[in-house]
């Protein structure tokens, strides 16, 4: 079952849908057929921006958006990694 958007930073399980227009093969990239751990972090300060948190996933040069994705479990803190 699909979970909600992230709405703090921290690791999630999650399966790219769509790349950031820009995204170094992007198209070869998605849609991900396996869900991985994601690392979702501030983007900006202001936590009312749409753009306040965006997502890294390992291997891949460009941050993404959140909105890209459909979401599994959270993981883990931050701090705690």
């Amino acid at each position: 079952m699909a979970k909600p958007i992230p709405t703090k930073p921290g690791f999630y399980w999650a399966r790219w849908m769509q790349a950031a227009d820009g995204t170094h093969e992007g198209d070869e990239l998605t849609p991900a057929k396996e869900w991985e751990i994601v690392h979702v972090a501030e983007n900006c300060n202001d936590e009312t921006d749409d753009e306040y948190l965006a997502v890294m996933v390992p291997g891949v040069r460009e941050w993404q958006w959140r909105e890209d994705f459909a979401w599994g479990d959270f993981v883990a803190d931050e701090r705690d990694v």
